[in-house]
């Protein structure tokens, strides 16, 4: 079973595309994400190693939007950590951003994709961006992913 998550910024798209695995690692899915900037601004889509992710990785990830949007209510000058899985797939940051009516805003977002390496043992290469992105957006790519993980979860 394939299911993808996307997640719309200002500038750029990140997709996340996560299948099944069956046999014995089935607290995992296997994932490409994917980076692709807005076409307004140029061509560029790069694609993420495959990897497994854990899925508490992934409801980590939920929790992580859920608690910067929460602290942005509080102090629009918040920034979260960088959130990075085990494998190192993909890194994002939640900066500051902006509240307006009715509990909605916007906040800037850096997200990187790990590209692979260009030798065994070298280090990793990301490549990624930076941009605005809407709390409703947040909030439609967490609602995916969560109902992903629900249906990926009764699949094994």
């Amino acid at each position: 079973m394939l299911r993808k998550c996307l997640l719309e910024t200002n500038g750029y798209r990140i997709s996340f595309n996560l299948k099944s695995v069956y046999g014995t690692e089935v607290d995992f899915v296997d994932s490409i994400v994917e980076f692709q900037l807005d076409p307004s601004l140029g061509e560029l889509l790069v694609r993420s190693v495959p990897a497994f992710i854990h899925f508490k990785d992934l409801q980590r990830l939920v929790t992580y939007f859920d608690q910067h949007l929460a602290a942005l209510k509080k102090d629009p000058n918040s920034e979260s950590y960088t959130f990075v899985t085990y494998n190192l797939g993909f890194q994002v940051q939640a900066l500051s951003g902006r509240i307006l009516p009715e509990s909605e805003g916007f906040f800037t977002i850096l997200f990187t994709v790990n590209v692979g390496q260009v030798y065994e043992g070298a280090c990793r290469t990301y490549v990624g961006g930076e941009s605005v992105v809407s709390f409703e957006n947040i909030r439609s790519f967490t609602s995916s992913l969560q109902t992903a993980l629900a249906e990926l979860s009764h699949s094994n």
